[in-house]
């Protein structure tokens, strides 16, 4: 049984990237309690915030414990490609691959951190070489006796690097385009790239040697088709007949690529589903908040590789560069020791060493700067004192296309962004995401963010209330507590941003907000039962208002009107497989007044009995 066999039998399921939440089965739960995540080796993985044990939950399901631990058969290596860079390349029979580099002491590390880009090379590069988008096709073409190369990522817009064109610098080069609309695209992207330093360039087209070349078809289709002999004379032809490449004409305006020449959306987490890697997420804390703690403690367990609230798993150090205009390195040290950091992986540039910087006027720099330090996370604390002088933070127009170059250098490094900022007075808004300092603009363009407040019932907590997702579901709000200047994960709470935003419609707090929910879900939960008590499973059970609260008390409706209190149970008193119909009049004893009348079903639509008078 695997991770999506246990996702089929549960309800409410949320969520996406390995990690999942759902209503726990094993008690009544309203609020999706149930953590699921898939481990190594595939087991299943539960965790009930509510504190029922995995016994109870998989009894629920009506499964044993040992379902969740019946082991995937796993991926294993199909085919080694080693890089000119010592770099080896690792394919694997689910057509995932992987990268591994010597560590010096005659093993491996497992990625390709600070091995320069180089392409596969099948053969010497003696004579022409031949370009193609895969390891595969170029051992292929080698077999058969020519010079073959591909890049170290396949095809997609900007996949051809530099360093490629540099190696094969004054070489004559011919580029196989695989047959869909991405290896066209970068059959020319990599033609134009390399006509400025070699003699000769040819794009050829497989489909003028073999009209039925199937859709993505590529060299290594031709080859298996036709075999090698034959193989080689199509390729001859082909060659012989292709023109020189030429750039196409230029034309006005920008260019736009084609929908199906874009790969597909794999928007991974640094933290799910709070930190998404390739964007920036917005922090927004209230003065007082310990903001400045809570960015020291993300940075610790990043550096440390250590499982952040709401994940299952460690993982390896990954390097954080923090850019603050407030805070001392010393200060930002301590605080981050405080919190276990590995004080080897994080670097500070604080409010001395930071002074000037700007992401709009000196972008550049501020890209190379973050480029420099090959980081998984950047935390920029606060956001608008290097947004420069020159542009206006409150205008949208303004602001706009330098948040468009920020998001652009985090997907360009690869790395999650934290963009902090201050509350404003439009904190109590009706829009959560209004509260951050400086146009709307900011979170409106933002794929994920966050406010920051205070715990009402715990003085010395804090929670994080995830209240912007475009990638993933919304993630639980996350406890802390500042403990000696360093974070202590407390785990979850309640408030949403629903939550934040019920609050200041009312002019009250989260708190007395969630009162008030859980006062109205108990009257609810009493007016069900009332109800369902009533009810008959033959023939409808007809009330009165005034007749209903005679019997169950002047408080069954909640302090609402009747109707409005009964059409608010009514979604679940359908699930429970019940028929409600409001605003009916009901003659019973010789009094008449509105009322309802209330039917047990076994089918989706209820027993046809005329309802009259």
């Amino acid at each position: 049984m695997d991770v999506h066999d246990v996702l089929s039998r549960l309800q409410g399921v949320k969520g996406g990237g390995g990690q999942w939440s759902a209503r726990c089965p094993a008690h009544d739960d309203k609020r999706q309690s149930l953590s699921i995540s898939q481990g190594k080796d595939g087991q299943v993985l539960l965790k009930c915030h509510a504190g029922c044990t995995v016994e109870s939950i998989t009894s629920a399901l009506g499964i044993e414990v040992k379902d969740l631990f019946q082991k995937q058969e796993r991926p294993h290596v199909i085919a080694t490609y080693t890089y000119p860079t010592g770099a080896q390349k690792l394919r694997y029979s689910d057509k995932h691959f992987s990268w591994r580099h010597p560590d010096g002491k005659g093993g491996w590390v497992y990625n390709r951190k600070g091995v320069p880009h180089s392409l596969y090379v099948a053969g010497d590069l003696s004579g022409v070489v031949f370009v193609v988008e895969g390891e595969k096709d170029a051992d292929n073409l080698h077999k058969l006796g020519y010079d073959a190369v591909s890049g170290e990522d396949g095809a997609s817009p900007g996949k051809w690097r530099k360093e490629y064109t540099e190696q094969l610098k004054g070489r004559p080069v011919v580029i196989f385009q695989d047959n869909d609309q991405v290896g066209k695209d970068y059959a020319q992207e990599t033609a134009s790239a390399l006509s400025k330093v070699c003699p000769m360039v040819k794009v050829l087209d497989l489909k003028q040697a073999w009209p039925k070349l199937p859709e993505k078809g590529d060299v290594s289709d031709l080859i298996a088709q036709f075999g090698p002999e034959k193989a080689v004379e199509m390729i001859t032809a082909l060659i012989d007949q292709t023109p020189l490449w030429t750039p196409a004409p230029d034309t006005k305006g920008r260019k736009a690529k084609a929908a199906s020449s874009f790969g597909e959306d794999n928007t991974s987490f640094l933290w799910f589903p709070y930190l998404p890697i390739g964007d920036y997420t917005v922090m927004m804390a209230d003065g007082g908040t310990g903001k400045t703690v809570l960015c020291c403690g993300i940075a610790a367990a990043v550096s440390r590789g250590k499982h952040l609230p709401g994940e299952e798993f460690d993982g390896e150090g990954q390097n954080v560069l923090m850019i603050s205009a407030e805070d001392s390195g010393e200060i930002l040290k301590k605080r981050l020791s405080l919190s276990g950091a590995d004080l080897n992986r994080v670097f500070i540039l604080d409010r001395s060493d930071s002074l000037g910087m700007s992401f709009s006027d000196g972008y550049e720099e501020f890209a190379d700067t973050v480029k420099a330090y090959k980081p998984a996370l950047v935390i920029i604390d606060p956001w608008h004192n290097y947004l420069g002088d020159r542009v206006d933070m409150n205008r949208a127009n303004a602001i706009r296309p330098v948040f468009q170059q920020l998001s652009n250098l985090a997907k360009v490094c690869d790395c999650a962004m934290i963009l902090v900022s201050h509350v404003n007075k439009r904190a109590q808004g009706e829009n959560a995401n209004y509260a951050a300092t400086g146009s709307n603009d900011l979170t409106n363009a933002a794929r994920s963010a966050v406010r920051v407040i205070f715990d009402e019932m715990d003085e010395d907590c804090r929670i994080m209330v995830h209240t912007k997702t475009n990638y993933a579901a919304y993630g639980q709000s996350v406890k802390y507590r500042i403990v000696d200047g360093g974070v202590k994960w407390e785990g979850f709470s309640d408030v949403t941003r629903q939550t934040l935003e019920a609050a200041a419609r009312r002019k009250s707090t989260p708190w007395e907000v969630m009162q008030k929910t859980e006062e109205r879900e108990n009257a609810n939960n009493a007016l069900v039962e009332a109800l369902e008590s009533a009810a008959n499973q033959f023939q409808p059970t007809r009330f009165s208002y005034e007749e209903f609260k005679r019997e169950h008390g002047d408080l069954i409706f909640g302090g609402l009107q009747p109707k409005r209190a009964l059409d608010a149970v009514r979604d679940r008193l359908t699930e429970d497989g019940f028929f409600l119909k409001t605003g009916i009049q009901v003659k019973k004893n010789g009094d008449k007044g509105n009322g309802f009348m209330v039917q047990r079903i076994d089918a989706a639509l209820p027993e046809q009995v005329p309802i009259g008078t």
